[in-house]
């Protein structure tokens, strides 16, 4: 099987739709498909929801996304499918609102309240200056519904529903979930001089890290944490 890296944006298109519809079919959730080598492939940690995503160069700076969730529906007593770029809202309180597009590469599960939450670490090519790693937050309501949230994430002086960290292209940046302190760790970013502050080309590491804990619902922001306890 081809993989969306090798084949044109129409094609892609089409093979979006038709793995969408195979993940439909009985048995897939455990399916492994290794032969889609160029696709990310993430459980939650309790196993009930999969995540597929990839992008497709479309220019020197441009790519497209393309994103699957498939998750069991208790209610229903089947794997339900949610193919990311759809055009229905997948935001309850703004229904204007959809997805953004991210290579998620890691899902952290927390609760509140009896209420799930999976929260998704995510990396988006950006363009040929930067790069950008996110967090996403969903859940599942009593209705079986998946969507994202909103408001979950307090950062620095701001409640927002999702972060996003814009850097230059040649930094690495390092967004990782730390089990040891139970919190998200990530470097702390700078601009190189004072001047180029806005500018996120000219953002990097700084040698310090900052971090998210889990806190009655909400993920809490921490400055300059120490990640060696």
């Amino acid at each position: 099987m081809e993989t969306p890296a090798d084949i044109s944006q129409e094609a892609s298109e089409d093979f979006y739709k038709n793995f969408a519809a195979c993940l439909n079919v009985e048995g897939s959730f455990d399916y492994p498909f290794e032969t889609l080598e160029n696709i990310g492939k993430i459980y939650s940690p309790d196993h009930r929801l999969r995540i597929f995503t990839w992008n497709i160069a479309t220019g020197i700076s441009e790519n497209l996304y393309y994103g699957i969730i498939q998750f069991y529906s208790t209610l229903k007593n089947k794997y339900i499918v949610i193919p990311l770029n759809s055009l229905d809202s997948l935001n309850k309180l703004n229904p204007q609102k959809v997805w953004n597009g991210s290579l998620y590469y890691k899902t952290i599960e927390n609760k509140h309240t009896g209420q799930k939450y999976y929260t998704l670490l995510g990396y988006d090519l950006n363009t040929p200056l930067s790069n950008k790693k996110l967090i996403d937050v969903i859940s599942i309501d009593e209705f079986d519904e998946l969507y994202f949230c909103e408001k979950l994430i307090q950062y620095e002086d701001h409640i927002v529903d999702r972060i996003v960290f814009e850097y230059n292209e040649k930094a690495i940046m390092s967004l990782q979930y730390n089990e040891g302190i139970k919190m998200i760790v990530f470097d702390h970013l700078s601009p190189s001089r004072p001047s180029m502050t806005g500018q996120y080309e000219f953002y990097g590491p700084d040698f310090t890290y900052d971090g998210l804990k889990w806190e009655k619902g909400m993920w809490v922001h921490y400055s300059n944490i120490d990640v060696t306890n």
